[in-house]
């Protein structure tokens, strides 16, 4: 876990709500959410699907879905810019260089199934000109997140890729804006153990060697505690608790995290059914 300074914090948000239309019913997805992010800090957002983890996750990087909205509002703050309020062309902007990046859950459905990988990372580094400059840039990339026989990935489509394979590329894609603040929705699901370690491995090394914040959106608690500074634990569109990691697991205040925490130490169990 990454040193912070407790001074900067990087983003702030306030009071987001996001209420989903569904058919006659309308849904609380996000229901008055504050969170803070310092910068160099690796945060997680730990919850059950369905808690609104990811919406929110979402709605403060202005990426939410096409979906029909019954309310949206709140403040978010990113290093003293109104993102929530930002023209496109800004929050654009933003998003292309040294401010912030989101890496999402389904890779397969975030990169373009007709297009080569070598192509996807040149419209992600569009801004630099030569070509030789350019392959070497994303080789750098690349290596970074542990991938090796670049040229290989570079020609392949993403079909042609495993699944670990794909979750680094697509970070990749997203460290070449230089981002200071990663926000990562369930970066290790669907993938197999080693994966997982290989890809956790390369988010501590950017978040203490380069120190990019780091937002974790997950269900997984082995996530949580590898990575994460602190955790808010969400269900119901709700914070319900927010504390240091090691006093969130060894001393959990909120009869909802402590299920949850319990949950998953029987899941660790030998034996027991996965």
């Amino acid at each position: 876990m990454s040193s912070t300074d407790p001074c900067k914090t990087l983003l702030t948000a306030r009071q987001v709500k996001v209420h989903l239309k569904v058919g006659d019913r309308i849904i609380r997805a996000v229901d008055g959410v504050d969170l803070d992010v310092r910068a160099g800090e690796c945060v997680g957002i730990l919850g059950e699907s369905g808690s609104g983890k990811s919406t929110f996750g979402r709605a403060i990087t202005r990426l939410l879905p096409n979906v029909a909205l019954a309310h949206l509002s709140g403040e978010v703050t990113f290093d003293g810019h109104d993102v929530a309020r930002m023209p496109e062309a800004a929050l654009r902007s933003l998003r292309r260089r040294g401010g912030f990046s989101m890496v999402f859950q389904d890779p397969l459905s975030h990169l373009n199934p007709t297009r080569r990988i070598v192509a996807q990372m040149d419209e992600a580094l569009r801004s630099i000109g030569d070509r030789d400059k350019l392959l070497a840039r994303e080789a750098d990339l690349l290596a970074q997140v542990g991938l090796s026989d670049i040229e290989r990935v570079l020609r392949a489509y993403p079909h042609e890729l495993s699944g670990g394979m794909r979750q680094r590329v697509l970070l990749a894609m997203a460290l070449a804006a230089e981002p200071r603040l990663l926000v990562a929705d369930e970066p290790t699901t669907a993938l197999d153990a080693t994966v997982q370690m290989q890809v956790i491995e390369t988010l501590r090394r950017l978040n203490r060697e380069q120190q990019v914040a780091l937002l974790i959106i997950t269900h997984n608690f082995g996530l949580v505690a590898e990575l994460c500074d602190r955790v808010y634990v969400m269900t119901g569109g709700k914070f319900v608790e927010d504390a240091d990691v090691f006093a969130l697991f060894e001393s959990p205040r909120h009869p909802y995290t402590a299920s949850l925490i319990a949950a998953g130490r029987r899941l660790l169990q030998p034996g027991a059914r996965t």
